[in-house]
């Protein structure tokens, strides 16, 4: 980190030359699982692929986000590891993939409006198994949209405050 510091890269370019290959990893790793998911498995897919690719690169970028905030939080590489323990489960616990959100209670529903695997479920099923579209799943899409700008505006005015 000391050496990237000393470079003449401004905080915003670092966090993005982190941010991409990882990105990019992670995109080519879904895109990936929907050919496997079509073609080994055989899952219909009624939807439209570049609808469920943007949703799909949406999450990753929240979930890059979350890692980067989490990371300006932790004093070492081991602390931030182990404060995904308590970020990572309940993220799961309330997207509703393993369990219908309504299953769950009222108080805990609330809680999946800023997760964003919520958000990308529902954009796979309704998108891959109905074939709905943009129109019917926007407010998904804004919300991936708006957890991504939020989180990751944030990672960069904690590092750049890190700086200081």
């Amino acid at each position: 980190m000391e050496q990237l510091l000393m470079s003449p890269a401004g905080t915003s370019e670092i966090i993005v030359a982190k941010v991409i290959p990882l990105f990019v990893l992670l995109f080519l790793t879904s895109i990936m699982m929907v050919a496997v998911m079509k073609f080994a498995f055989g899952v219909p897919f009624h939807g439209k692929l570049p609808l469920v690719l943007f949703g799909a690169a949406l999450c990753i970028l929240s979930g890059i986000s979350i890692g980067t905030v989490n990371s300006t939080f932790a004093k070492s590489a081991a602390q931030a590891q182990l404060m995904t323990f308590f970020i990572n489960p309940p993220l799961n616990a309330t997207s509703g993939v393993l369990g219908p959100v309504e299953a769950m209670p009222k108080w805990l529903q609330a809680f999946t409006v800023v997760n964003p695997i919520h958000h990308f479920a529902v954009i796979a099923r309704a998108s891959m198994l109905k074939g709905s579209g943009f129109a019917d799943l926007w407010p998904n899409f804004l919300g991936l949209l708006a957890i991504t700008l939020v989180l990751g505006s944030v990672s960069v005015w904690r590092f750049r405050k890190q700086l200081s």
